[in-house]
């Protein structure tokens, strides 16, 4: 796997990039090893897919915007009350004090903080102006950045090749899950950072669970490398209480901007 990047499954020639397989985004502590932690290193890829996986950057606001939308004290939705088509989200932006012009940017917000009151009340304000959905917009890049992690974990722990065939289901689970462990359930691990842990478990037919935990965040995602009808009786508990989101790809890298597929 020296010679094979993990993101796109082809050969590399040339010069390559070691891509982190846990994001330094979600690392506090110094690297790579300190005692009580684990650490993940890094895999070969190209640097061209490597750099392509910008969002990585913003994991961790993503993170913590689903946390604010997932709090009634810090937003408001409401239908405009001269045009009802217009559904306007309005945030606190004492809720995400560390969110930069970029960041704003980059969730596609429309910063009013310096505007007149008249001026973005006005239906025509909107008017060019794309709509966006920041809940969706900020899962999606979770999920994706998360689910990279995962499955480069997968790779360099336990499959020791590079898959021809990527199908992954993902059920999020927001709140405090500081308290939460899984090693009764799944075994003894490690963690990559305070809050930042990770469970590998093998099931029938070379499928695996994975349960990553991120801060605020709880990720449950069944990596289904075979066809066996039956290997879906493993994440049925979980369809009837939770969101189920699938990826299926060739390649990892088609990850970046996924629009994940609710199931």
């Amino acid at each position: 796997m020296k010679d094979i990047c993990y993101l796109c499954g082809l050969p590399i020639s040339g010069r390559k990039s070691d891509d982190h397989v846990v994001p330094k985004q979600l690392l506090r502590r110094k690297q790579p090893k300190v005692k009580g932690f684990d650490y993940a290193g890094m895999l070969p890829s190209h640097a061209k897919c490597n750099n392509q996986f910008g969002p990585e950057t913003y994991c961790k606001k993503a993170m913590s915007l689903i946390h604010v939308l997932h709090d009634n004290n810090c937003f408001l939705k409401r239908r405009h009350p001269d045009n009802p088509n217009i559904e306007i989200l309005a945030i606190n932006s004492n809720c995400l004090p560390d969110f930069s012009t970029q960041d704003l940017r980059f969730f596609k917000f429309i910063d009013v903080r310096n505007k007149e009151l008249s001026e973005w009340s006005n239906p025509s304000f909107f008017t060019g102006k794309p709509k966006t959905n920041p809940l969706e917009h900020a899962l999606f890049v979770s999920l994706s950045v998360l689910a990279k992690s995962a499955s480069a974990l997968l790779v360099s722990r336990e499959l020791k090749y590079i898959p021809k065939q990527w199908r992954i289901i993902a059920i999020p689970n927001y709140g405090k899950h500081n308290t939460i462990d899984f090693d009764e359930l799944v075994g003894n691990t490690k963690p990559f950072d305070i809050g930042v842990k990770v469970w590998l478990k093998p099931v029938n037919n070379g499928n695996w669970w994975v349960i990553y935990k991120a801060f605020d965040m709880v990720v449950f995602m069944f990596y289904w490398f075979s066809c066996i009808s039956s290997d879906i009786v493993e994440i049925s508990p979980f369809r009837s209480e939770a969101q189920c989101f699938e990826f299926q790809s060739p390649r990892l890298i088609d990850l970046i901007n996924y629009q994940w597929k609710q199931i």
